[in-house]
């Protein structure tokens, strides 16, 4: 493998004073680590958010200025989430960034909004066209019937103006903010398309960082142990179900790390199968205990449909461990069959297709090294040296 290099080595920063725009920060996940790493690019960028938890924001990003919108006065804005949604547009165009260099907008929401003064540029980084609009079966938003009391009635007066025939509003104004904005970077060839097929715009790939530098520090295991790994969110647009289903169907074990609103559900199911001795519930784990099951884990399943880029897999390989997953979405651009072979795909979306993989799964054919070398490709360095190139080349095109 090659000689690791220091991180301070290897990041590109840029001393451009960028105004970084993104959605309402209160939990992290991939987008905000995804920030994380923009701002780490832009050291004196500072950020504009319609409202956030302030603790949160200290917690996860030390040192950054954080500009919040009229919204940070409103009541309840957690439990009102939905329907202050409606607001976000007026609250991104409410900012001034006349004192910014360029307007970078990080979001799956509404942050390409944002208005960027005369004589500036807006790039916007588009994790994918808003769901709840576009893709309405992928969609990750709360039901109706799984909320309660004042959250319920609320969510009925988001639905009235985002389900109906006000739908098409949202749409016409999405679309506009989309091809106002001067450069827009998608997040994978998956997320491009959609780009094109919705908003009419040419959009720019940089995958997303991992930390794969990081997560290949240390002693890498040389032995597998018998069981197989699901790790993320516990929800029905994950595939947990088709995971469980399927390990039961072809007798291996399972190990599921992570929590969600589909928990309970999927205990039910396995003591329904009567499969308790062959699933375990990890719930949540530190980072440290999240590479160590990657590891020892026979491979990764990754049962999810049209993700846009898909981190959970790469940070997989990166260990050296193969990855199983549908070949739908972003995990097509990052997992290879062959040459090096790095995962292998399922083309039937349903848990007997998964099984038959899982049952004749065999691996001595899989290769840690190769897998670890592929892996280098998505590293959070080249991110940021892309995503540097990138908005400097594009502050300065007329």
């Amino acid at each position: 493998m090659r000689k690791k290099q220091s991180n301070k080595q290897k990041l590109a920063t840029s001393q451009l004073k960028m105004a970084v725009v993104t959605d309402p920060l209160y939990k992290f996940g991939g987008s905000e680590k995804h920030l994380q790493y923009i701002l780490k690019t832009f050291p004196n960028a500072e950020l504009f958010v319609p409202y956030c938890d302030m603790e949160f924001v200290e917690k996860h990003f030390p040192s950054v200025k954080v500009h919040q919108s009229f919204l940070r006065f409103f009541p309840w804005k957690w439990k009102l989430k939905y329907l202050y949604l409606l607001l976000h547009p007026l609250a991104f165009k409410s900012f001034n960034f006349k004192k910014f260099d360029g307007v970078l907008s990080h979001s799956i929401i509404f942050a390409k909004f944002a208005r960027a003064p005369k004589g500036k540029k807006h790039i916007n980084s588009c994790m994918s066209p808003p769901k709840f609009l576009w893709q309405k079966s992928d969609r990750s938003l709360k039901r109706v019937d799984q909320l309660t009391g004042l959250n319920r009635f609320f969510f009925k007066i988001y639905s009235f103006f985002m389900d109906t025939f006000l739908e098409e509003y949202w749409k016409k104004k999405d679309r506009k903010a989309a091809q106002r904005v001067d450069h827009m970077i998608a997040n994978s060839k998956t997320v491009q398309k959609r780009i094109k097929k919705y908003y009419d715009v040419d959009a720019d790939v940089i995958y997303p960082p991992v930390e794969v530098s990081q997560m290949q520090e240390g002693k890498p295991l040389n032995r597998r142990e018998n069981w197989f790994l699901y790790l993320g969110r516990i929800e029905t647009y994950k595939g947990i179900e088709l995971a469980i289903r399927a390990c039961v169907e072809a007798s291996v074990p399972l190990k599921v790390v992570g929590k969600g609103n589909d928990e309970e559900r999927m205990h039910e199911l396995v003591k329904k199968l009567n499969a308790k001795g062959l699933v375990s519930f990890l719930g949540f784990v530190s980072e440290e205990e999240k590479v160590n099951l990657m590891k020892r884990a026979r491979a990764l399943i990754f049962p999810v449909r049209g993700e846009d880029f898909g981190i959970v897999p790469v940070e997989a390989n990166a260990v050296g461990t193969p990855v199983i997953a549908f070949r739908d979405g972003g995990v097509v651009e990052t997992i290879s069959e062959s040459r090096p072979k790095t995962g292998v795909f399922f083309d039937e979306y349903n848990y007997k297709a998964l099984a038959k993989i899982l049952k004749n799964f065999d691996d001595e054919e899989y290769d840690r090294k190769s897998c670890m070398i592929h892996a280098q490709e998505f590293d959070a360095s080249i991110f940021m040296y892309k995503l540097k190139t990138y908005v400097e080349d594009a502050l300065q095109d007329n």
